[in-house]
Formats: C-alpha cells, sequence, structure tokens
C-alpha cells in the first residue's frame, strides 16, 4: 500500500499497460480517398427561394387584378339591384284619380256613342253629364253653393282646359236640356268636337304630368348614385 501510494504521488501509473504484441493484432482500416464534394441542398433551396421571388410577386399582382374585377362586378351588380328596387319602391306615380276619370269620360268611347246613339238632345246632355259623373266619382270636396255644372267648370280649368272648349259644351248642354226647341245633328257634331278638344288638354296634362314624375325619379336616382 506504501508503494501504491509512493507511484500515485510520483504521476506516473504504478501498473503500466502491459507491452508487446500478445493479443491479436489491431485492426487497421484502409485510408479511404477523399469524397468529391456534394452541393448541400440548402445551397439549391436558398439559389431557388431568390430566383420565383419574382415570379411570386407576378402571381400576386394576378390574383390582385381578379379579385378586383370580382369585387368591381360585385359592386356593379349590387348597384343595379338598388336602383331596381328603388324604382320598384318609388314608381313613377300615375296621373291623379280625377285627371284619370275626366279622360275616360271624355274618351273616344263615350265620344262615339255621343255622335252615332240617340237623338241628338240627349247625345249632347250626355256628352256634359259624362264629365260631372266624372268629378262627382272623384270625391272632390264640393262648396254647397256650386251647383254640378259650376264645379264641372271649375275642375277643367283646373286641369288647364281650353276654356273655350269648356264653354261650347257647357252651353250646349243647358241649351239642349232647358230648351223646347229642337236639337240639331249640328249641334251634336258641336258638343262631340268641344268634349274631343276637352279631351285632347287633358291628355296632354296628363303626359307632363307623368314626364314630370319621370324626371323627378330620374333626379333622385341620379342623386343617390351620387
Amino acid at each position: 500500500m506504501v508503494l501504491l501510494l509512493w507511484g500515485s504521488g510520483q504521476g506516473s501509473s504504478f501498473v503500466a499497460e502491459p507491452q508487446g504484441t500478445w493479443g491479436p493484432p489491431p485492426i487497421r482500416l484502409p485510408e479511404l480517398p477523399d469524397l468529391v464534394s456534394v452541393e448541400q441542398p440548402g445551397d439549391e433551396i436558398t439559389d431557388a427561394e431568390g430566383a420565383p421571388e419574382g415570379a411570386e410577386r407576378v402571381i400576386d399582382l394576378v390574383l390582385l387584378f381578379y379579385a378586383a374585377v370580382v369585387v368591381a362586378g360585385v359592386l356593379l351588380v349590387l348597384r343595379a339591384l338598388l336602383r331596381r328596387d328603388r324604382r320598384e319602391r318609388d314608381p313613377v306615380e300615375e296621373p291623379d284619380e280625377e285627371l284619370l276619370a275626366l279622360l275616360d269620360a271624355s274618351g273616344e268611347e263615350v265620344r262615339y256613342r255621343a255622335l252615332t246613339e240617340g237623338d241628338p238632345r240627349n247625345a249632347v246632355v250626355a256628352c256634359w253629364v259624362a264629365l260631372e259623373d266624372a268629378v262627382d266619382r272623384s270625391g272632390l270636396s264640393t262648396d254647397p253653393s256650386e251647383t254640378a255644372a259650376e264645379l264641372t267648370t271649375r275642375v277643367l280649368g283646373r286641369w288647364q282646359v281650353d276654356p273655350p272648349a269648356i264653354i261650347d259644351l257647357s252651353e250646349a248642354y243647358r241649351e239642349a236640356r232647358f230648351s223646347r226647341h229642337p236639337v240639331t245633328e249640328e249641334q251634336r257634331r258641336a258638343a262631340v268636337d268641344a268634349l274631343e278638344r276637352i279631351h285632347a288638354d287633358l291628355r296632354r296634362r296628363a303626359l307632363a304630368e307623368q314626364e314630370a314624375a319621370s324626371a323627378a325619379a330620374d333626379a333622385d336616382a341620379a342623386g343617390a348614385d351620387r
């Protein structure tokens, strides 16, 4: 034990590895030739990543273009639908019911019957009474002091009917209704002619009303689109 302690203190192993050729000879591997350096896959990927960067940008721009086209198309469709919906909610106003009733009362069918049916007296009276009935059906509030003929005259004037046509028909009506002398075919034709002139003025007023309403609707739609 003293010798072992002394040997360890001297810095050298007291029991050394056996020397000699005892045991199997050491196996020596043959030296391999230097391998040719092979490019690492990472180098290719790095180059590949750098090369298609421009192509990826082009693809992104193309996708953005198609997306913009789709969005623009959707907006155009929505705009058309909104415009149609607005027009359906706010249709062009039809002429006033009173005006429509007067147009019907002075229409071609009424004039044809007055010209071809019955005796002249009844035909002349029927031309004016048809207008009075139209005014009455319209539900217009009346002045108790007005007669039916006065009310009809006032209503026709409000629709800008030519006053001479109103006077001609109203006078023919009064003469046919309250006179005792015969009413001629000439007076019948004159009454029908006056009724036709009244109808023409009413029709022009109805067309003007429709055009004004249509223009107002178009202006509202254009303002909403802005």
